[in-house]
């Protein structure tokens, strides 16, 4: 890694959440920042305050991706594929258009930046890939199918790159975090919205302890600066691992889908998001 005052990271979905936590810890420490999000105003924001640079846009975007590459003049020594989000919906009801849209950001887009920056780190013979995953990306659970989905495929693309890329000194780093305090959850909540409300859904019972399970969850959260901490830790190691799990309900959980008979670790999972019983769907 290039010495910090002089190392460029590139960040996507930085204008919130764990995007914005990162960029400001990274700032600390000296990096060069080029940053990306959709949010103009919030992206420039934290682009003042940093002195980054900023490139606002639709990271799915062939030309805003070009931009980003562009405004590192050269160098690129870290990028964090942080731009995500979760659709939320049985695998059986969200429309096709909605979950390809988030396999396009989840995925493609990540993979599309991924090609963007290789060409650079090569011929340096160093970089960092670090690509924001999730425990989602381990296993799959109700109401967000197509969101874990996108994850385990960013993690078996993350898990070939690695070793594709190892003999020109180029690191590819998974960040799994479990529930984090951001927007996420709002967010994905707001846009289920119509399918909690609608009485004639197969699936209606499954939303009856959404507000409840929300709750649970958050006591539990890691906050953005949790995840950035351990995103830092991963940029600081000469010799990474290939894995980062973030916080204790997320390593636990990781731990007993490991060692527990699946039958058993789907039964927990059905209990945690009180998933109904044959009687209490039509």
């Amino acid at each position: 890694m290039a010495q910090l005052e002089k190392a460029i990271a590139i960040i996507t979905g930085a204008s919130a959440g764990i995007g914005l936590a990162a960029a400001r810890r990274l700032r600390s420490l000296g990096y060069r920042l080029v940053l990306n999000a959709r949010r103009e105003d919030r992206l420039q924001e934290l682009a003042e305050e940093t002195g980054a640079a900023a490139v606002a846009g639709d990271i799915t975007d062939a030309a805003v991706r070009a931009r980003v590459v562009e405004a590192c003049g050269g160098r690129i020594d870290l990028l964090i594929n942080n731009a995500g989000y979760g659709e939320p919906g049985p695998v059986e009801t969200v429309k096709e258009a909605d979950y390809r849209r988030q396999f396009d950001v989840n995925v493609f887009a990540a993979g599309a930046m991924i090609q963007a920056v290789l060409p650079t780190m090569r011929r340096q013979r160093s970089g960092k890939i670090l690509n924001i995953s999730s425990v989602a990306g381990r296993f799959g659970y109700p109401l967000f199918g197509w969101y874990c989905a996108s994850k385990h495929a960013l993690e078996g693309l993350s898990d070939a790159l690695r070793l594709e890329v190892a003999p020109w000194g180029i690191r590819v780093v998974l960040i799994e975090p479990g529930p984090v305090e951001t927007e996420f959850f709002d967010v994905s909540l707001d846009r289920a919205g119509p399918l909690m409300k609608d009485e004639t859904s197969p699936y209606h019972g499954f939303f009856r302890h959404t507000a409840e399970i929300e709750r649970d969850l958050m006591k539990r959260a890691a906050t953005a600066d949790d995840v950035a901490d351990v995103i830092v830790s991963a940029c600081k190691a000469s010799r990474p691992r290939a894995r980062y799990v973030v916080t204790r309900m997320a390593k636990t959980t990781v731990f007993l889908s490991r060692i527990l008979p699946r039958a058993w670790f789907d039964f927990a999972l059905r209990k945690q998001f009180r998933v109904p019983g044959p009687g209490d769907v039509g």
